[in-house]
């Protein structure tokens, strides 16, 4: 479905509309417009890939009903991040309460490889690390650094979305970066690089 010129955001909005009101290209069109961003947003948030990929097509769904909540003044992407954010800290919840039912941590579920096995080793390995390390980090550093280094949102979008103040949220990048050059230093064999970095 082709939409008329303009500005991003009416753009964004007619979109939506063309969405809420069932037009099979518009929703196909919306989906694969947002699903990649709200897939990597689950993914930093939960640090498993299989729950990522569950949680995002249900964030999709919850996300195409919740759509007339959406309030054209605001940044579409800050809005969307906020509410796939709480769904990622609900289903944390329900994760750590099976967890301690079953009194040991849920396994790391990694993608399938890749069809060169050398390289798909070398990837799934830094893939696993990179996963354990976010694991590592406290749930909020965890926010700040998913939404404003893997997304590259920016500050007052990652502010409004965790609900802090923009300081918090640089606080909580800065915190999180050492914090996880510290770990991917000591799991991949190198020495600590937490001395550099940008804040």
């Amino acid at each position: 479905m082709d939409f008329p010129s303009g500005s991003k955001a009416s753009t964004e909005q007619e979109r939506i509309a063309a969405a809420q009101a069932g037009d099979p290209s518009a929703l196909d069109s919306w989906f694969q417009e947002h699903h990649p961003a709200v897939y990597r947003l689950c993914l930093g948030f939960l640090a498993d890939a299989v729950e990522a990929e569950d949680l995002s097509q249900d964030a999709m769904l919850h996300l195409l009903d919740r759509l007339q909540h959406w309030d054209p003044a605001r940044s579409f992407s800050a809005w969307r991040n906020s509410i796939v954010l709480n769904l990622c800290r609900d289903r944390l919840r329900k994760l750590r309460r099976r967890e301690r039912a079953e009194l040991g941590a849920a396994p790391l579920h990694l993608p399938n490889p890749d069809p060169a096995p050398e390289d798909g080793l070398a990837r799934r390995e830094v893939q696993e690390v990179l996963q354990v390390a976010l694991r590592s980090l406290p749930p909020r550093e965890r926010e700040a650094f998913v939404l404003r280094d893997l997304e590259g949102s920016a500050t007052a979008e990652v502010a409004q979305a965790m609900q802090v103040s923009e300081s918090t949220v640089r606080s909580l990048t800065t915190l999180a970066r050492r914090r996880l050059r510290g770990l991917l230093a000591k799991s991949l064999g190198h020495e600590d690089l937490s001395g550099g970095g940008h804040d």
